[in-house]
């Protein structure tokens, strides 16, 4: 039999369960743009410095080093002050770099720890698998923006290169810190305009990827009628999804409190509170009640929108007991509640 074909979106477990798996929307290429970037920013701020640094440990190696006898302890001396003097050099960078790259994922796909992507995989080392790979629409993509990056970095090069050529016939006449500057900037212009270009890849590619991976994680309306029955049938969701409606609907409820003409009590156990409209009723209605906590936070809404409290024992768990929310009360105690609200009219002058 062959599969159903997969034409619903993933739902929400369905996406938590791929998360889990390490398998999640991100766009490298705009990881390694916003690093590149960002390199280059931290490169521009850094650049007189290093320039400076450079131009000394220059000046030092060729006063010092250049004088001295060739030895295997001179050599290793020397080579060990080079790439301490390097590694000093670009550290800014590197840890720029590295945090920048932390941050671009983070901010993609938020914290996200799973070993599941690194555990071997059959499909992985399978050749055929391997070789359908390489004629893949995946590849096809991944070939593309290839292209597209050798061909904006050739070009960029180009036009950034032919602009600085008359400078550069001119280095023969300058020093040491003029073609060092000049090198710097370039490189600057450089990475600046592949970085935007790249940006502009990774931001396109980023909405690609979000497309892929939804079309992957498609599923057949069997399978969404499964997992649906599966939720139906588990305790905890159900007294999840019972939990949310309450809140919803306690939520809605509270809204109407402001509504009300009186709020009776128990004092502190029950709160109802009632509207009456002479126009539009024919009895008193109910829009809101509950119990202890929920009791105290219809009291203080009241207290906010100076609705008259009324402590009335028997009135309240009558009504706490024979009506729902929305509901008219009964006739039986049209008596007690007609009391209250001429006494509330009263206080509140309008009778």
């Amino acid at each position: 039999m062959p599969d159903e074909e997969k034409t619903e979106d993933p739902t929400p477990k369905r996406r938590q369960e791929a998360r889990k798996e390490g398998q999640v929307a991100q766009s490298k290429e705009l990881n390694s743009a916003l690093t590149l970037l960002f390199s280059f920013i931290i490169f521009y701020f850094t650049m007189s410095k290093m320039i400076k640094e450079i131009i000394e440990f220059l000046t030092k190696v060729y006063t010092q080093y250049f004088t001295m006898q060739l030895s295997a302890h001179n050599f290793h001396t020397l080579f060990i002050e080079i790439m301490f003097f390097i590694l000093k050099l670009v550290a800014p960078i590197m840890i720029g770099v590295a945090a920048i790259g932390v941050l671009a994922i983070y901010l993609q796909i938020g914290f996200l720890f799973t070993t599941k992507p690194l555990k071997p995989s059959f499909s992985k080392l399978n050749p055929i698998e391997g070789f359908k790979q390489l004629f893949s629409k995946r590849s096809v993509v991944e070939l593309i923006k290839s292209l597209f990056k050798i061909g904006v970095i050739g070009y960029i090069c180009y036009i950034t290169i032919a602009g600085i050529v008359p400078e550069l016939v001119l280095l023969t006449q300058g020093g040491v810190e003029i073609a060092l500057n000049l090198l710097a900037d370039t490189a600057y212009s450089l990475g600046m305009r592949v970085s935007a270009a790249f940006i502009i890849l990774g931001i396109a590619d980023l909405f690609y990827q979000k497309w892929e991976h939804t079309q992957q994680l498609k599923m057949s309306k069997k399978e969404v009628e499964d997992e649906q029955k599966e939720q139906d049938g588990n305790p905890e969701v159900k007294s999840e999804r019972q939990k949310r409606q309450q809140e919803m609907a306690q939520s809605r409820m509270m809204q109407d409190v402001p509504d009300a003409d009186v709020v009776i009590t128990n004092p502190t156990h029950i709160a109802v509170a009632l509207k009456f409209d002479i126009e539009t009723m024919e009895a008193p209605v109910v829009v809101a009640m509950g119990q202890d906590e929920v009791a105290r936070k219809i009291k203080e809404v009241a207290k906010e929108y100076e609705i008259e409290i009324v402590e009335e024992k028997p009135l309240a768990r009558a009504l706490y007991k024979m009506v729902d929310i929305g509901d008219q009360i009964p006739a039986e105690l049209y008596q007690a509640v007609a009391g209250i609200l001429a006494y509330v009219y009263k206080l509140d002058r309008k009778v």
